[in-house]
């Protein structure tokens, strides 16, 4: 389905020629819309108009990205400038549907990786492409906390111990709202404050830690805005690995081409990972993931 783009200005004239012009330049890649005396019927994704419309375009259609002419762009406004930008967000939404779980608005991701090099690169690059898409990217570090990459330890607030205190008990006073736990690292993107323990994480039961993914899911499900949790193991059992892993969307894995004994051993021990996972989970090569 293309996207739906409306053109809206106070100028009729303008925005008939603006509507005439884009309708040439999609080439199958938008449709463009121009209000009429009917009620819209249609659910925009993008919205053209002046800032003084913005509030009644929003109540027509909430969930439409509104880009107003005296904020986004320059005067005289030229159709290619607008052409030029409807293209990057259509972009930016492509990328967007790439890195969520297909058909939905949020979701769990885990990165398993044998080349530690790969994924200390990879991660924090994937985290960045996250808020580019403007999805708000949760990152959950399953290691021992030396391993943790850019590690900010916070020492007043809640903290994930006590979180997972709280899912280890039928009833408990501690709340169990993800919300509570997070905060915002310095690099933009949603962490947890970390235990003081260096290994409480990778020794913590794995049907605690099993726990602590459906309520990360739930919470993430429930929010307004697209959201991915990414769950980054490292240290922690393989058995332990895959049991998460079953209850996430997305794998990442990296491919191990070594011919080494070390690279053969990774492969079998691959090749049991994936044969474990439901055909739920979508597993991707992270090598191959333009970002």
């Amino acid at each position: 389905m293309l996207p739906k783009i409306l053109i809206s200005d106070l100028n009729k004239r303008r925005e008939r020629r603006i509507y005439e012009q884009l309708e040439r330049r999609a080439a199958g890649r938008y449709e463009v819309f121009q209000l009429t005396d009917e009620p819209a019927e249609t659910d925009f994704d993008l919205i053209l108009c002046p800032e003084s419309k913005t509030a009644d375009h929003h109540k027509m259609s909430p969930d439409a990205v509104i880009l107003t002419w005296e904020q986004e762009f320059k005067s005289p406004l030229l159709v290619s400038e607008i052409d030029q930008r409807l293209t990057e967000q259509i972009e930016t939404w492509r990328q967007r549907e790439h890195s969520l779980p297909e058909g939905k608005n949020a979701g769990l991701a885990l990165v398993f990786c044998f080349d530690h090099n790969l994924k200390e690169r990879w991660v924090p690059a994937y985290l960045k492409a996250l808020q580019n898409q403007g999805v708000m990217a949760i990152y959950l570090p399953l290691m021992p906390l030396y391993r943790v990459p850019d590690l900010e330890e916070h020492q007043v607030g809640p903290q994930l111990t006590d979180l997972l205190l709280s899912l280890d008990q039928v009833e408990s006073a501690i709340s169990r709202n993800i919300g509570h736990y997070l905060i915002m690292h310095k690099h933009g993107y949603h962490t947890f404050r970390l235990p003081q323990q260096a290994d409480d994480l990778i020794s913590c039961p794995p049907h605690l830690l099993r726990k602590l993914l459906l309520e990360i899911k739930d919470y993430i499900s429930k929010l307004a805005d697209p959201a991915l949790a990414l769950i980054d193991c490292e240290g922690l059992g393989l058995e332990t690995t895959v049991r998460l892993a079953q209850l996430c969307d997305i794998l990442y894995i990296d491919a191990v081409t070594a011919e080494s004994g070390r690279g053969i051993v990774a492969r079998r021990e691959l090749a049991k990972f994936l044969a474990a996972l439901p055909s739920s989970v979508n597993f991707r090569v992270l090598n191959e993931v333009k970002l």
